[in-house]
């Protein structure tokens, strides 16, 4: 974002030196004064639209900072900025408050910013589900169970427990960490049971 604005201020200083010289010179007729007058006229509303929005964006920034909000980063996804949050809080970031457009989720207390993946994460989305809360258990379970959607690990089969393992890890690798969940209910596996296939 910041780049295309650089390359936006390039462009009206071009357009500045290229399009409003001709108001400096002589030109033989009525026609070409005419002509470059009007040329220069749009040349100068466009200047004007793109300093506006030049300014709008650059405000917008500092009331971020101010409020505390995320800031747009290279990519052009809002993130979430750092901080620990409750699960009543963490719950608004589900992506069905449009007054908190981040999708935020949590795996084993920790709270990742999953709002660059919004075609997966998002309302609609076929991981939604996820998102607002700590699902630990759906994930050691491949499940997208309503019963599944806590944090309750105590009681886990040692494929679960590699499973939500790769879970946490996949999200580390892709997604930025918020912070951890200030009273998390996550409860850890307990010592490895045997899975059922091998129990028989």
């Amino acid at each position: 974002m910041n780049n295309f604005f650089t390359k936006t201020r390039t462009i009206m200083s071009a357009f500045s030196s290229v399009l409003l010289s001709p108001l400096a010179s002589f030109f033989s007729t009525t026609e070409d004064k005419v002509f470059h007058v009007v040329k220069c006229v749009l040349a100068f509303l466009f200047l004007l639209l793109c300093d506006r929005i030049l300014k709008q964006h650059e405000k917008n920034e500092k009331e971020k900072k101010a409020n505390g909000e995320p800031m747009t980063t290279t990519d052009d996804v809002m993130t979430m900025k750092k901080g620990d949050l409750t699960r009543k809080e963490l719950k608004q970031f589900d992506g069905k408050n449009d007054e908190k457009p981040f999708l935020l989720l949590a795996c084993k207390g920790t709270i990742f910013d999953v709002t660059k993946g919004r075609d997966f994460y998002g309302p609609g989305g076929p991981y939604n589900c996820f998102c607002g809360k700590d699902a630990s258990l759906a994930f050691a379970k491949v499940s997208t169970s309503e019963e599944h959607m806590n944090a309750n690990c105590s009681n886990l089969f040692a494929m679960e427990v590699d499973a939500l393992n790769d879970w946490y890890r996949k999200f580390e690798e892709k997604y930025p960490v918020v912070g951890k969940v200030r009273d998390s209910d996550f409860k850890a596996p307990k010592k490895r049971k045997k899975t059922k296939a091998s129990s028989k």
